[in-house]
């Protein structure tokens, strides 16, 4: 749903000032005043996942109730008119100890119905008003919509200019002719160098200054400059020269294998050092690790991104694999330990629980899943930290308390530089969280020297042993987002890996790249069947074909999907922006006994959580069970036959212009041209034809000279093409299956995703149907009633694929698998009745085109009521129960399928 303007935002709120001005109670009207405000933004609070009296533990003194709050933007302190709301907002402060870091509120918000204190928890800048001025006041509440006011840190103006200026120097290094794993590994230190000097690893600007005062002008001593630095940072203290220069020996040792290696230095110019020294400007201490992902892409051309199916994952993206994954559940067992004798023991155990989980990225690239699991994994523990430290002093040294190390975290990715960028991000974030530890516990603390650090491989995740990167017994979750390509997308190398990876599934040629990375990890789990796996992927692994091909094979394993994230548009802020339809799976042998499906309107938006007992591979509430390619009608219904396919260059297919000339150049030639109806014509009303020359012989052939002209294209493209034996039959159509002989029902094979409907058509004999339709020949208005319903497109919609984001329909898997219902003959009759109403309604319309009719904003009211009529009645059909949605149908469906066990 598009977002409200500022203006009906701005209109809204001083009708809900008018509205509630006067009210002076706490209790009773203060849940409706904060659902209402929330629609003033077209917020609707339950979709949203808003609370009331919202549960937090409060350190050492049980529980506090937070009024209203909106887990990651909005915390509310509501008081009865004429309360201190200063001291209301204090109260609010205090609830913030209790929430998970990762549902923090953008503000916190105290009110008495006729005033309002707003508390920005980023600037700590206290805004207060009337509600009588609620609408001069709005856009403080920006973050409540999609564009928020408030950038998540992968998007703040220090990363996306740290991100170009790196990109910059690389493409000037590159343009020199230094290339290659030089290049990277140089970058790559370059950026710790960066992060070092403003985040207390170095001593502040240390490193700038020395690019700066110690390098000529000319930039020609800059890369001698530069080796020795990372040499020295390769050195223990006591192993430097005693007569080393004092400002290279103010540098510390660094090691952690990130300089061991010596790389020969680029050559330098004036202009290169130029912008070797803007890549300084930022404050890289406030560049986020997460940001490397994009500064990666910001140096990789789109073709590339493609060749890999690289997408940058957003911050926000990953909490939504890595929240239901772990975090939430371990928030939750933390919150759990109870306040009693035992609960500093228990805090010690979960603590070490903690610092012995393991973490896999089978797909790592630059390391964004690793990076937010780390953090988030860290800030847990200084939680839990703080619970156990409680108000005590002691002298324990940082590095004594924390157990959690960025060496539970294993990675694989296939090129070097990511794979690089990844290693080094996470040292990164460990050093982040290590000064978020010592200003939590008042010790400073810099895990330096390096640690060996997590163990990122270069390597193919689809050839390498998984077990040999981080051993199954020392991992308990797997994630990460693999590369997204379609089956007619990868090269054939990427072909041949999965075919080899799904060896013994019939139809492997049909699956997504990303397939390849479920069966992996399916037997991986099998050495370890605690682990869980969470995977980001393209929507159409959970549509169409795919599901029937590797899904079965892992239900028979035993995995089990606890949640998953339904279609949403997949945008980021790095260079060359994605847009893809995504879902997030997450599996594993365990079964959750409530599973988690998260929802999206349009696509977009908030999730919407709804707790069920399971969900099926198409990703909706419903069994664990999916349906398989079918070569007859499940139900008897009429056979559905693919139309009929040209393969001609076109010589053969004809405009109503091009039909009139040759007809001019040929009178006798009108036998053999029939009308050719494709997804195109028959939707959007035009009119073309084609030549249908079955029978003709070859005196009649020779005697019409241009359409003997383009049978004989019609040759030369065939001889040329992958199936050259088609070339024995110019004249005649390359596949052809739908003779224009019988009446038959056409159905498109493709529909826009914005109809409703798919809109199917009659047509009698004499029409040639193309292979961008399919066709039922001696379909009856029944058959046209049915498949025009509310529940056969529910079910077109989960179980069929998707043409980018056009519905797809097949009649493999759409047509022959879909239950009809079982009918007297009087219900029959009915239906016939009710989808003769919807022709009616078409055929009333006589100069608008099926585009224009399904057009949701201009549907005619006539043929909306036809349709809805048809719903309802073909949905009591079902069951006399109502359907909730056209997931509850389709559940049924796959029920009523299952029972008929073909």
């Amino acid at each position: 749903m598009p977002r409200l303007s500022w203006n009906e935002i701005t209109v809204r709120a001083a009708r809900f000032a008018a509205e509630w001005d006067g009210e002076v109670r706490e209790r009773g009207e203060s849940q409706s005043f904060w659902t209402q405000f929330l629609e003033v933004f077209g917020i609707d609070r339950r979709r949203a996942g808003g609370y009331f009296e919202y549960a937090v533990r409060l350190s050492g003194r049980g529980h506090g109730f937070i009024d209203m709050f909106l887990p990651g933007k909005l915390l509310v302190e509501h008081k009865s008119a004429g309360r201190d709301l200063a001291r209301a907002q204090g109260q609010a402060l205090g609830y913030l100890d209790g929430i998970p870091d990762h549902d923090l509120p953008v503000a916190i918000v105290a009110c008495d119905f006729q005033n309002f204190q707003f508390l920005d928890l980023d600037t700590r800048e206290v805004r207060s008003f009337p509600l009588s001025e609620l609408q001069h006041h709005v856009r403080l509440f920006g973050f409540l919509i999609e564009e928020q006011m408030r950038m998540i840190e992968e998007a703040s103006p220090v990363n996306r200019d740290a991100a170009e200026r790196m990109a910059r120097l690389h493409q000037a290094l590159y343009h020199s002719g230094y290339v290659g794993h030089r290049l990277e590994l140089f970058l790559v230190r370059l950026v710790f160098c960066h992060f070092a000097d403003d985040a207390q690893i170095f001593d502040q600007g240390t490193f700038e200054a020395y690019l700066r005062n110690r390098t000529s002008p000319d930039g020609s001593d800059v890369g001698p400059r530069i080796a020795k630095l990372f040499e020295v940072l390769n050195t223990p203290p006591e192993q430097r020269s005693m007569t080393l220069d004092e400002d290279l020996s103010a540098f510390p040792y660094i090691n952690g294998g990130l300089f061991a290696e010596t790389i020969p230095m680029p050559d330098f110019n004036g202009t290169m050092r130029h912008q070797l020294l803007l890549t300084t400007r930022p404050d890289w201490s406030k560049v986020s690790p997460a940001i490397f992902g994009s500064m990666f892409q910001g140096v990789m051309d789109a073709e590339a991104r493609h060749d890999i199916g690289a997408h940058y994952t957003s911050e926000e993206k990953i909490l939504h694999v890595i929240k239901p994954l772990f975090l939430d559940s371990l928030y939750a067992e933390f919150e759990a330990i109870p306040y009693n004798r035992n609960r500093l023991s228990n805090l010690h155990k979960f603590h070490d629980k903690l610092g012995r989980l393991g973490f896999l990225d089978p797909a790592c690239g630059c390391g964004n899943f690793l990076i937010i699991a780390y953090r988030e994994l860290r800030r847990l523990e200084h939680r839990v930290l703080g619970e156990i430290q409680g108000d005590r002093v002691t002298l324990t040294d940082v590095a004594d308390l924390l157990k959690v190390r960025v060496e539970q975290f294993g990675g694989i990715e296939v090129l070097e530089f990511p794979a690089l960028v990844a290693q080094t991000a996470l040292w990164l974030t460990d050093h982040q969280m290590n000064l978020e530890a010592s200003e939590r516990f008042g010790m400073p603390y810099a895990r330096i020297p390096l640690t060996d650090g997590a163990n990122i491989v270069c390597a193919d995740a689809l050839k390498v042993d998984w077990d040999k990167v981080r051993p199954a017994a020392e991992t308990d979750y797997i994630l990460g987002n693999p590369p997204f390509l379609g089956s007619r997308t990868m090269d054939k190398e990427q072909k041949a890996e999965l075919r080899k990876v799904a060896s013994g599934l019939r139809e492997a040629g049909f699956l997504d790249f990303v397939v390849a990375w479920y069966l992996l990890a399916d037997r991986y789990t099998a050495l370890n069947p605690d682990i869980r796996v969470a995977f980001v992927s393209t929507n159409s692994i959970s549509q169409g074909e795919q599901p029937g091909i590797f899904w079965p094979g892992l239900l028979a394993n035993g995995q089990h999907i606890n949640f998953a994230h339904r279609t949403f548009i997949w945008t980021n802020d790095a260079r060359g922006v994605a847009h893809v339809h995504c879902v997030v799976v997450g599996f594993s042998r365990q079964a959750d006994k409530v599973k988690q499906l998260y929802s999206y309107e349009n696509g977009r938006g908030e999730p919407i959580l709804e707790l069920v007992p399971s969900i099926s591979p198409y990703l909706i509430a419903g069994d664990e069970y999916v349906v398989r390619t079918r070569q007859a009608q499940i139900s008897g219904a009429p056979q559905m036959s693919f139309g009929n396919m040209a393969a001609d260059g076109g010589h053969l297919l004809m405009t109503r212009d091009e039909r009139d000339a040759l007809l001019a150049r040929e009178p006798t030639a009108g036998d053999w041209i029939l009308p050719f109806l494709g997804a195109r014509e028959f939707i959007q009303g035009q009119e073309r034809y084609c030549l249908w020359l079955e029978g003709i012989t070859a005196g009649q052939l020779r005697s019409m000279p241009a359409i003997y002209e383009r049978v004989a294209a019609v040759r030369e493209v065939r001889a040329k093409s992958a199936r050259p034996q088609l070339a024995d039959i110019p004249h005649l159509f390359a596949q052809v299956t739908v003779r224009p002989i019988k009446p038959f029902l056409l159905v498109p094979r493709a529909s826009s995703e914005r109809r409703s409907y798919v809109p199917m058509g009659f047509f009698d004999g004499g029409v040639i149907v193309s292979d961008a339709c399919l066709a039922v020949e001696g379909a009856s208005l029944y058959d046209f009633g049915i498949l025009t319903s509310r529940m056969h497109m529910d079910w077109l919609r989960t179980v069929g694929g998707r043409l980018k984001s056009d519905v797809r329909y097949s009649k493999d898997i759409v047509y022959n698998n879909f239950v009809f219902p079982s009918v007297s003959d009087d219900q029959r009759a009915r239906v016939e009745l009710l989808a003769q109403a919807v022709l009616d309604a078409r055929a009333s319309h006589v100069t608008d085109t099926l585009a224009d009719l399904y057009d949701p904003t201009v549907t005619p009211a006539n043929l909306a009521a036809a349709h809805r009529a048809i719903d309802t009645y073909v949905d009591r059909l079902y069951r006399a129960e109502p359907f909730e949605d056209g997931a509850a149908r389709v559940a049924h469906l796959l029920e009523l399928h299952r029972s008929m066990g073909r």
